[in-house]
């Protein structure tokens, strides 16, 4: 039987990194697409087959990126992260640069496309970030190739802007804190990307082991990293949302997103066996957070 060839895209991101792991683990033929010289540097020594290209940029930089590959695998897209900025927008890097990919995986006949897209993608249209992910979903389940979106209701490590506010001396809280989610750790959520490999559900919501309320999580941060909680009121968020939009739409953008996420429920099938305060543990406050 001839093995397989996966082409992953955003390789070299945090759970792209791990994804590639565990394929390179199970002795896998990988391409990796990454953005940047130092995200190639990341992926080295788990596969020569490199391709460093901006998707974003149009069809020409990645053509025939998914030649002689049966299987894409893309986890890419714009972080959310307050403290991270590649400059372009989340149609830009989550819509057009998937839809690039998407594109040539037609045309060169690939068999199917695995998606990492964010839970509540079909429910928060009025926020750019969802919008983006629905965008590209609607595109790939019309693409007629066979196809897995995995929706995540958030990663560990997206709560590190809390972490490095707490090394700050505040963690802001937005409403009442009773809102309930169970996020996932990166490596938790790759091996439920690597188990879709070859078949599964066209959506699955994926959520972490444990479902916490965000003040739950937010005293969890502080006990470890230290700052103190501070409630937000809702109506004085939505105000103090307008004046970042006179200034920086990204910043706008996800801070509405950060509104959303944390004043609803996000909560997904229980996956995985790291838990937030093992997470939290693991953390090196001098080194993982600025």
């Amino acid at each position: 039987m001839k093995k397989k060839k996966i082409l992953l895209a955003g390789a070299s991101g945090a759970l792209g990194l791990e994804v590639l792991k565990l394929l390179s683990e199970q002795g896998l033929d990988v391409r990796a697409l990454v953005h940047s010289a130092d995200g190639a540097e990341k992926v080295a020594a788990y596969t020569k087959d490199v391709w460093k290209a901006d998707a974003s940029e149009g069809n020409e930089k990645i053509k025939d990126i998914t030649k002689d590959v049966d299987i894409v695998v893309s986890t890419l897209g714009k972080s959310v992260s307050l403290f991270t900025n590649r400059g372009k927008s989340f149609m830009e890097n989550d819509f057009y640069a998937n839809s690039n990919v998407l594109d040539d995986a037609v045309k060169n006949g690939v068999e199917r496309f695995i998606y990492v897209s964010i839970k509540g993608a079909d429910k928060a249209l009025e926020y750019e970030v969802a919008k983006s992910h629905k965008m590209f979903e609607d595109a790939l389940s019309a693409s007629g190739l066979d196809y897995t979106i995995i929706r995540p209701v958030g990663f560990f490590s997206g709560l590190n802007d809390l972490a490095i506010m707490a090394k700050r001396k505040v963690i802001p809280i937005v409403g009442d804190g009773h809102s309930r989610t169970n996020s996932i750790h990166q490596k938790d959520l790759a091996k439920v990307v690597v188990e879709h490999l070859y078949e599964g559900p066209e959506i699955k919501e994926v959520g972490g082991p444990l479902i916490h309320t965000r003040m739950e999580m937010a005293k969890m941060i502080e006990r470890k990293v230290g700052g103190k909680v501070i409630q937000v009121p809702e109506k004085l968020a939505e105000w103090g949302m307008f004046l970042p939009e006179l200034v920086d739409d990204d910043i706008s953008a996800k801070l509405k997103y950060f509104k959303f996420v944390t004043t609803n429920d996000m909560i997904g099938e229980v996956n995985g066996e790291i838990t937030f305060e093992d997470y939290l543990d693991g953390l090196d406050l001098e080194n993982d957070l600025p």
